[in-house]
């Protein structure tokens, strides 16, 4: 894969929502799959809110907003209903929830990252991937330059919420949010808990996001990955000839071992990561 290119960007498809007061942090606990408690100056909390049936509604990221409350990262598409979702959560904490419309996310990697210090509110690095740089909450506006900052997720292998996955769409396994830090399988109970947990009890997992290398343009989101003729799962984004997909790890490695190999679109795809890793990890 490509080497990611330099970028500052906002992202316009993310959300600010502020929460603020003394059982900010407190009443999340119990809702979202990770944190928040780990947001700290500095620090962002990569995590989720799930469906009572372990699906993703949304990927979240926490930061500290230097004043004992969060700003939280959300998909723009689902801002309004995390807000209403987060209010019915609060009970009686005593915690403000508001959608920030005059701030933004923004994102920023090699020569990007020393400028968006300048302007951030709150700014760490992004809690997915080293590889991506920091992330940081602005103040709305600023350029958007997007290319580069796809190009960079890809090769760093983080599936995003939009671009790979939509709300209801798929377990925090199958776009690998518990090896990106976004699941606490020890905190005790969230939305979601049990189903996420029995998927960890029973051990291994089938359904992994993955990074393909393709001898030839990636082709674009939904196209299958084969192999043998057989159908391993779909393409979830591309750029370039690198792709991110969505497959069932256990075929493909067996795949792999029987000398068969990986195809989407008639391009042959070479799979980046460890896939016995990657079906074994929990």
């Amino acid at each position: 894969m490509s080497e990611p290119s330099t970028f500052l960007t906002a992202l316009p498809d993310r959300a600010v929502i502020a929460i603020t007061g003394e059982q900010s942090r407190a009443f999340l606990t119990r809702v979202v799959s990770g944190g928040p408690d780990d947001a700290s100056p500095g620090r962002a909390q990569f995590s989720s809110l799930l469906t009572p049936q372990g699906k993703v509604s949304a990927d979240l990221v926490f930061f500290d907003d230097g004043a004992g409350g969060l700003f939280v990262d959300v998909p723009l598409s689902e801002a309004e209903m995390l807000v209403k979702r987060f209010t019915l959560y609060r009970l009686r904490a005593k915690a403000e929830i508001a959608l920030r419309d005059d701030l933004a996310v923004a994102a920023g990697l090699g020569d990007g990252e020393a400028e968006l210090q300048t302007i951030a509110l709150a700014v760490a690095p992004d809690p997915r991937s080293p590889a991506m740089g920091l992330r940081a909450i602005t103040t709305a506006g600023g350029p958007v330059e997007l290319e580069p900052y796809h190009r960079a997720r890809i090769a760093a292998g983080v599936p995003e919420f939009g671009a790979d996955y939509a709300a209801g769409a798929v377990f925090s396994t199958d776009v690998n949010h518990d090896l990106m830090g976004g699941v606490d399988y020890k905190k005790g109970c969230f939305v979601g808990q049990e189903v996420a947990s029995r998927m960890r009890r029973k051990g291994g997992v089938r359904k992994r996001t993955v990074r393909l290398a393709l001898d030839g343009a990636a082709p674009d989101a939904g196209v299958e990955v084969k192999a043998g003729g057989k159908p391993l799962g779909a393409i979830t984004s591309s750029i370039g000839t690198s792709a991110l997909a969505l497959i069932r790890v256990d075929r493909a490695q067996a795949a792999l071992e029987a000398g068969q190999t990986l195809s989407a679109n008639g391009a042959t795809a070479e799979c980046v990561d460890d896939l016995r890793q990657l079906e074994a990890t929990l």
